[in-house]
C-alpha cells in the first residue's frame, strides 16, 4: 500500500508449536494496521481473548491511502486507543474475565493539524462498530497443524523425566501464562536490602511522544502527516531493524521486567526465572489494561517485527537479528524466524508479523 513516503508491505504466520494442544495466538494484517496477541486462561478463553482482541483493532483497518496525499483513511491515535479500550470490555464481558490476551500493534495514524487529543480525552465521539468476523485478506495463515491425535515434537524438547511422546505419553508443557491482578506482597521475590525497589502492575501507560526528526522521511507530505503508532500490554513485544541493527522498541509488562528493571536478575536468569510467565498488563484480565505508546516516522528502509513470547522466549535476539537482516524476502524471514523458535524447543505458540517500510516505487 502506497502512502506517498513509500510502500508498507507485510507478512504475517503464527503456529501451534511443539508442545500445545490449541493455538491460543492470534494475528492480524491488514494493510495497516498490524498486531499479535497471545490469549491465556485455558484452551477456550484464551483463544477467544486472543481472536475478539485482533477482531476489535481490525475494525479501524483503513482502505488504500492516496500516493503523494495526505491518507484522510488512516484512524487518528485516539481511535486505536478507543479500541483498545472496546476490545478489552468485550473480552471481559465473553469470558466473564476468565480469559486475557496481551497484545502488540503496529498501526498506521494520521497526524492531525491541531495535534489532536491524544492522549487526553476525545474531542469527538470514539471509534465505534458492531464486532465483524476478520475478512479472510485480513488473517494470516496458519502453518499447517498435525494431524488429529498426533504429537508435534522435536527430539530436543524432551526433558529429563519425560516420556516419549512416540510412545502414546506427552511431556508436560511449560507453564502458562497468568496475569497479577494487582500489585501483591510475595508476588514476586522481595528485593535484596540496597537493591532498586520494584513497582508491579502500575496504572498508567507510558507515552512517547511524536519525535519532531527520526533520520528523515524521504517522500513529501503524506510521510510529514502519518505515523506508526506502536503500541503493547503484557509480554507480546515489538522491534525494530534499522541497518542490519535490530532494537527492541516495547518493554515487558511482566514480574522478571520488573526485577530486572530493579537490578534483581539479569536478562540471562529471566529467561529461565520460575516466574517468568507472570505478567501485569493484559487485555480482559488483571487489574491493569492500559497499553504503552510510542510514535515512530515511516523510514524507508525500516523493518519492524511484532512477536509473541513463542519467539522471544526461544530464539535469543542476536539470532532474530541475523534472521531478519540476512532475508529481504518477509514471508522466508517470518518462516525461518518460526522454524528457529521450533527447533528450540517450540515450548509455546509462535506468532510473527514483520512489517517493511519501503521506498517509493519499490
Amino acid at each position: 500500500m502506497d502512502f506517498g513516503f513509500g510502500q508498507v508491505r507485510a507478512a504475517a504466520a503464527t503456529d501451534i508449536g511443539l508442545r500445545r494442544a490449541v493455538n491460543e495466538d492470534s494475528v492480524l494484517e491488514a494493510g495497516t494496521i498490524f498486531a499479535v496477541a497471545d490469549g491465556m486462561g485455558g484452551h477456550e478463553a484464551g483463544d477467544l481473548a486472543s481472536r475478539l482482541g485482533i477482531e476489535t483493532l481490525n475494525e479501524i483497518a483503513a482502505g488504500s491511502g492516496g500516493t503523494g496525499e495526505i491518507p484522510h483513511e488512516l484512524p487518528r491515535a485516539r481511535d486505536v486507543l478507543a479500541v483498545v479500550t472496546a476490545a478489552d470490555a468485550r473480552i471481559r464481558k465473553a469470558t466473564g474475565a476468565r480469559g486475557g490476551t496481551t497484545l502488540c500493534a503496529l498501526a498506521l495514524v494520521r497526524v492531525e493539524e491541531d495535534g489532536g487529543a491524544w492522549p487526553g480525552e476525545p474531542a469527538g465521539p470514539p471509534v465505534t462498530a458492531q464486532l465483524p468476523a476478520v475478512p479472510p485478506s485480513a488473517q494470516a495463515p496458519r502453518l499447517p497443524l498435525p494431524a488429529v491425535g498426533e504429537a508435534r515434537y522435536l527430539g530436543s524438547t524432551l526433558e529429563s523425566g519425560d516420556a516419549d511422546p512416540r510412545a502414546g505419553h506427552r511431556a508436560d508443557p511449560e507453564p502458562t501464562t497468568d496475569v497479577l491482578p494487582r500489585a501483591k506482597a510475595g508476588a514476586v521475590p522481595a528485593a535484596p536490602k540496597g537493591s532498586a525497589a520494584m513497582t508491579i502492575a502500575g496504572t498508567s501507560a507510558k507515552v512517547t511522544p511524536i519525535p519532531g526528526a527520526d533520520g528523515g522521511v524521504p517522500g513529501g507530505m503524506a510521510g510529514d502527516h502519518v505515523r506508526l503508532m506502536l503500541l503493547n500490554v503484557g509480554d507480546s513485544r515489538g522491534y525494530r531493524l534499522r541497518d542490519g541493527v535490530l532494537t527492541q522498541l516495547t518493554r515487558d509488562h511482566s514480574a522478571v521486567q520488573e526485577l530486572i528493571d530493579g537490578g534483581i536478575i539479569s536478562e540471562a536468569e529471566a529467561r529461565i526465572h520460575p516466574q517468568r510467565n507472570l505478567i501485569t498488563r493484559a487485555l480482559g484480565a488483571g487489574g491493569n489494561s492500559v497499553p504503552d505508546t510510542q510514535f515512530h516516522l515511516p523510514r524507508p528502509g525500516d523493518r519492524y517485527l511484532l512477536c509473541t513470547d513463542g519467539l522471544t522466549g526461544e530464539v535469543e535476539h542476536a539470532a532474530m537479528e541475523e534472521i531478519l537482516a540476512r532475508t529481504p524476502d518477509r514471508t522466508e524471514a517470518v518462516g525461518r524466524l518460526i522454524d528457529a523458535a521450533l527447533a528450540s524447543g517450540g515450548r509455546d505458540n509462535i506468532s510473527v508479523v514483520i512489517i517493511d517500510i519501503e521506498g517509493p516505487g519499490a
